[in-house]
């Protein structure tokens, strides 16, 4: 069977232009066509086909039952299994609407027809066949011959369908057959149109511009602002929050928009971040839209707010969320999608920016020890080096070389060993201050640079270290120990590749020295500069620690 739309398409090809729309903007339209009727109080003939949905708003339904009171006739078209159908067939008053139950093949299609002696008005939509087209194709006029043209197809069908209701469609037909259209009546729904439209593009512009962010910047911090701004000016509302949470980011993150904005107050930023809190704690329980809209702020007391939790694989990582200024503020369907479809691309953003991060710790770090890999020490060391020079710091670096760490292999097996290489990186670590760098140099070495550290404060912690390590023991082989080589910048070298070098060469002095100690390159006088010597317990054989 064919649709409305696709009827007088065929009819009336001249007249009619179709649009692609998405379902939210039709839906809109037709509640604007539906506030002619209401808002003139005009007792016309309503009839409309109404697409099936799991629930009905309870504004929604109000709204139908105001068109049937002030209407001269109702006619509705749903599914025969919507909470509407139930709905009017329970209605008690002196007017009722007629449900026709349709079929499901049906019910993709949605139209309203009003027709009355002074105005006349169509809009008809269908689904689209092409999985490739994006959105629904709808037309609308106010040509009263076209109009006739839909209620003759609808007599047609009712009588078809519904043979025991065409006596009474037929008659309600007759009665207000159009004949002309008022100009004052579409001018204003040209109006809404137009406006509804152009707020369309605009959110789809804004849209467009938070997708583009997504793709050209892995930055969370940076897609979150965009995000905000761009939901805030399409929605045109006080305040747009957006917070992600969870182990995806590492941490809580957040960006704010305001519309008075730089003209904000501390008071005003608390009181949305209050709100964000308030609405954060109910999302997770409940993962659904958090709409208040003006006509019940009254019961909450907060502002118009509309939320939406931005949720991946089942887990909350976030939300969305905007406060309007606006007493009366209703949120309209597509701006509920649009809050939708940003909070859907910020989990893809989130997700992204993990993903990222994975990739980045595992080409920067040892999957075996968690420590940083060779590549990043270089990078680390040459960051700091120039930072060191720029502020007139020392900086020092220690190089450690398990003792006969073959033998560990040889005798416990590998799986010990690599429990060995784990143990000693954890031991390392947590002796470690947050600014200082552990790597895995190579195979059982590894190399640490000590930012801010002058000779004999490294040479502190490498003793500590080296007890430190000591201590271990491994299961089918026993205690393990290492030996170390300390150097420090600018004393012992002025560049990255020589300090390097000065610390690999301390390190080859305590391998033969005996192992299991801390060695520093060998300074011609004993003294570190500005003449601080050396600690009590440092020997200057090539300035050499021991156990």
């Amino acid at each position: 069977m064919y649709s409305l739309l696709e009827s007088l398409l065929a009819q009336h090809p001249r007249q009619l232009t179709p649009l692609r729309c998405a379902p939210s903007t039709i839906a809109q339209l037709h509640r604007y066509f539906e506030e002619v009727v209401l808002e003139n109080n005009l007792g016309a003939l309503v009839i409309e086909s109404l697409p099936k949905v799991e629930e009905r708003s309870s504004r929604e339904t109000s709204r139908i039952r105001d068109l049937v009171k002030t209407a001269q006739s109702v006619f509705l078209f749903v599914s025969k299994d919507d909470a509407l159908s139930q709905l009017m067939s329970r209605s008690k008053g002196s007017r009722e609407a007629n449900v026709f139950e349709q079929q499901s093949s049906a019910a993709y299609e949605r139209f309203v027809v009003i027709a009355d002696a002074r105005f006349s008005a169509l809009l008809a939509s269908t689904r689209s066949h092409d999985e490739a087209q994006l959105g629904d194709l709808v037309a609308w006029t106010f040509e009263p011959d076209v109009v006739y043209s839909a209620l003759e197809y609808l007599m047609a069908r009712v009588t078809a369908e519904y043979p025991e209701h065409s006596s009474s469609f037929a008659s309600a037909v007759h009665a207000s057959m159009p004949k002309a259209t008022s100009l004052q009546l579409t001018l204003g729904v040209t109006t809404k149109l137009a406006r509804l439209l152009q707020e369309q593009a605009e959110r789809e512009i804004a849209i467009n511009r938070i997708a583009t962010a997504i793709r050209n910047s892995l930055e969370l911090d940076s897609l979150l602002e965009t995000a905000a701004h761009e939901v805030g000016r399409a929605l045109n509302v006080k305040s747009c929050a957006v917070q992600v949470e969870g182990e995806l980011v590492g941490k809580t993150r957040s960006n704010y928009y305001f519309r008075a904005e730089p003209a904000v107050s501390e008071e005003d930023r608390k009181s949305l971040w209050a709100d964000v809190e308030l609405v954060r704690a109910c999302l997770p329980q409940s993962p659904k839209l958090w709409v208040i809209d003006g006509d019940h702020t009254h019961e909450t007391g907060v502002c118009a707010q509309a939320a939406v939790p931005l949720a991946y694989e089942g887990t909350f990582v976030g939300l969305l969320m905007v406060e309007s200024d606006d007493a009366a503020r209703v949120w309209a369907d597509n701006e509920l999608l649009l809050l939708r479809t940003v909070a859907d691309q910020l989990t893809v953003a989130v997700k992204q920016a993990h993903l990222f991060d994975q990739m980045r710790m595992l080409a920067l770090t040892d999957s075996l020890t968690g420590c940083y890999n060779r590549r990043s020490f270089e990078l680390q060391l040459e960051r700091d080096l120039h930072l060191a020079t720029r502020m007139r710091q020392p900086l020092s670096l220690i190089m450690i070389d398990l003792d006969n760490f073959k033998q560990i292999n040889d005798c416990a097996g590998h799986i010990m060993g690599d429990a060995a290489l784990r143990q000693v990186a954890a031991n390392i670590k947590n002796d470690l201050r947050a600014v200082d760098n552990a790597s895995r140099f190579g195979g059982d070495e590894f190399a640490i640079i000590l930012p801010q550290a002058d000779a004999k404060g490294a040479l502190l912690v490498a003793e500590r270290l080296r007890k430190s390590i000591a201590e271990i023991h491994i299961q089918g082989f026993g205690s393990i120990t290492a030996s170390m080589g300390l150097a420090t910048f600018p004393l012992h070298a002025s560049s990255r590749d020589l300090l390097v070098l000065a610390a690999d060469q301390a390190l080859y002095e305590s391998k033969h020295s005996g192992r299991n100690r801390v060695s520093l390159p060998v300074v011609e006088s004993g003294y570190f500069g500005n003449d601080d010597p050396l600690p009590a317990e440092a020997e200057v054989v090539g300035s050499v620690l021991s156990s």
